[in-house]
């Protein structure tokens, strides 16, 4: 009987062990309060874009058939998708009506969960940020579906290529009023960045700067900016005062990794 009691106490230990450390990551999550945030589908969508990207993805299913022997031309996707400079894209993304209501959501986020700098980058190029996998990810599912639906046949238009792995898909909040704002780096993490304005107009500064081009300002509410960050240096702009809210892609090719990996063992 003594034997018996203790392996059932010690098994009991590990479970109880795992079960707090179950809740702690439950405890981290948020759910969102409004359930339309929640659904994978596409009316959070800029009608314009959506429509064009519907309309060239017959043009991207040909290129990839023929496997890059045809070129795939002029598709609907230009039309919409502006470039500002060399690689360095705009395009409206999202409908107001969606960033309006994800500010609401924002708004009891900071409440429950916060926002907090990633440790493991540099004082300089801590943003402020809640990461959707981690801590949302019924928000976070969602946005993948716009990535796998959406951005991804965008970037073949563009540039022929597939990116559609998630590095990180994060809120951030540029108000950093008691620390240096703006340092040059690129995203190692990413091929791709798109970083999206959720409150234009509601802050004074902000803007994206990269370097041997310019400044892009702000773009308006749910307009998408999109460019290689991992070889395009770049760096926020100061916000002067108010809350400046971004919903930002950090996106990847992971096959690509893979396969390089593979040709380099």
């Amino acid at each position: 009987i003594l034997l018996w009691f203790g392996i059932f106490y010690k098994n009991l230990q590990k479970y109880t062990t795992y079960c707090l450390f179950l809740s702690d990551i439950l405890n981290c999550m948020y759910k969102l309060k409004n359930y339309l945030l929640s659904m994978q589908s596409h009316w959070m969508i800029n009608h314009t874009t959506y429509d064009a990207v519907q309309e060239t993805i017959p043009q991207i299913i040909k290129y990839k058939s023929n496997y890059g022997m045809e070129d795939m031309g002029k598709t609907p996707v230009h039309d919409v998708v502006k470039k500002i400079y060399p690689e360095i894209y705009r395009f409206p993304l999202f409908r107001r009506h969606f960033c309006t209501l994800l500010l609401k959501e924002i708004d009891q986020m900071k409440k429950d969960i916060g926002f907090a700098g990633n440790e493991d980058e540099d004082t300089l190029r801590q943003i402020p940020e809640i990461v959707l996998k981690e801590h949302v990810p019924e928000l976070y599912r969602t946005m993948w579906f716009v990535v796998q639906t959406v951005l991804n046949p965008i970037f073949n238009a563009i540039w022929q290529r597939d990116c559609r792995d998630p590095a990180s898909i994060q809120i951030a909040n540029y108000n950093l009023k008691e620390k240096q704002q703006g340092a040059w780096h690129h995203d190692e993490s990413a091929d791709i960045s798109v970083v999206v304005p959720l409150n234009t107009g509601k802050y004074k500064g902000g803007g994206t700067a990269f370097h041997n081009y310019g400044e892009v300002p702000p773009l308006p509410t749910g307009h998408a900016l999109m460019f290689p960050s991992f070889n395009n240096l770049h760096k926020g702009l100061p916000v002067e005062s108010g809350d400046r809210y971004l919903l930002v892609f950090w996106l990847c090719d992971r096959q690509k990794t893979i396969d390089l990996y593979h040709s380099l063992s």
